[in-house]
């Protein structure tokens, strides 16, 4: 999945009608790219690795419905999430709950919804669970999320920073087994890095991962029929990083379950999967140059593109029209009143002005539901979708007169 920065016709042409009609900042969805890629990936899965879609990276119904007809379970983390994936059709048996802030209401919500795979996050979220499901006579099937140690590197995941994902291993060692028997323990979850394209650490990490937890499993006598090891698989955001092969990533997954004994692997994709299929359209404001710099001005900016400010890693981007002017370094920025909206220094030809629209690329991932949409009341971003040749708008742009009271 190289970086898409050029558009078909029939996209150039959407994607145009739509500047003209929406007048403001949109993403752009092509639904038979992801299609494509899902099919792809379906195809080549066995039964004992199964993949899920993290629901948290776009909850677009369109999209939750690609990723549900090509066969992916969906990973949700809070109850808005639950009742999107269920009104897109996916069914309680193919749902995974993740996150870690489930109280004992919500717990009692996902049984009541019929959702009975549950990542529980700490001693206090099984024990109350086992009471729960004990008073519905349900028996749940669980997997209970390790915190591990690492020796370097941190992420927007934790890295080897402490955080509320999950308990130690010491702490699981304490687990009351007289207070799990209404819940069916599969196994085990890690998940701590994110975005990486180097195959070489993923394989390093899964395999530490794999190791310890079935050591963990084995201390803690229950099964090891299930190891979720979360997603982590990134897309290149520069045009200098290469892409990761899907097909190497199997035969990753496939020796550690081998090697370690696991029953079957779990992987959560969000960025990877539909990250490529995703487009960022917003219209440059102003030009000025500023103690030497040159900077534009855009229409949208963090408000619906938040990832730059928060990992210090921008989107790929360029001129929507033609030109054969020269590139040179733009310093982007978008409409709000902080230096933090700030999109990256990035290449567009000399000749971009007021009144051109940017495309930011690989934008289907932790954009429209990641940004801060309501500091200082811009319009909120308009979602467009194309699929099989027809050109729809899920979400028109929304003023700030829809939603201040």
């Amino acid at each position: 999945m190289p970086i898409t920065r050029v558009f078909n016709k029939e996209q150039r042409e959407a994607v145009s009608k739509m500047i003209n009609r929406l007048d403001s900042s949109f993403f752009f969805y092509d639904l038979d790219g992801l299609n494509h890629h899902l099919s792809d990936l379906s195809s080549i899965m066995t039964d004992d690795i199964k993949l899920w879609y993290a629901c948290k990276a776009n909850p677009l119904s369109a999209i939750l419905k690609i990723f549900r007809n090509n066969g992916f379970g969906i990973d949700v983390a809070s109850k808005g999430e639950i009742e999107q994936v269920l009104r897109s059709g996916i069914r309680p048996e193919n749902i995974l709950s993740t996150g870690p802030s489930k109280s004992r209401k919500y717990l009692r919500e996902l049984l009541e919804e019929n959702i009975q795979i549950v990542v529980c996050e700490s001693l206090n979220q099984v024990y109350w669970l086992n009471k729960i499901a004990g008073e519905m006579k349900m028996k749940p099937k669980v997997l209970l999320r390790v915190q591990m140690e690492w020796e370097e590197g941190t992420s927007v995941l934790g890295g080897n920073q402490i955080t509320p994902f999950g308990e130690d291993a010491s702490t699981w060692l304490k687990l009351d087994h007289a207070q799990t028997e209404n819940l069916d323990i599969r196994g085990l979850h890690v998940f701590q890095w994110g975005n990486i394209l180097d195959i070489k650490r993923l394989e390093k990490i899964w395999h530490k991962i794999a190791a310890q937890t079935h050591e963990l499993a084995e201390k803690l006598g229950i099964s090891t029929e299930i190891l979720d090891l979360g997603g982590g698989i990134g897309i290149p955001y520069t045009d200098s990083e290469k892409d990761v092969n899907f097909k190497d990533i199997l035969d990753i997954l496939h020796s550690v379950k081998a090697q370690y004994g696991w029953g079957k692997i779990w992987m959560e994709l969000g960025r990877y999967a539909v990250g490529p299929y995703g487009h960022y359209m917003t219209q440059v404001i102003d030009r000025k140059n500023v103690r030497g710099k040159e900077l534009l001005i855009l229409d949208g900016g963090v408000n619906h593109i938040a990832r730059p400010a928060l990992t210090g890693q921008p989107f790929p981007v360029n001129l929507f029209r033609e030109s054969d002017a020269a590139p040179r370094d733009f310093q982007i920025h978008g409409p709000l009143c902080t230096a933090l909206d700030n999109l990256g220094t990035l290449q567009l030809p000399e000749d971009t002005e007021p009144g051109d629209w940017l495309c930011f690329h690989q934008s289907g991932a932790y954009g429209f539901t990641e940004g801060m949409p309501f500091f200082l009341c811009h319009n909120l971003p308009a979602e467009v979708i194309m699929y099989e040749g027809n050109v729809m708008i899920p979400r028109n742009p929304k003023k700030a007169e829809d939603w201040l009271c």
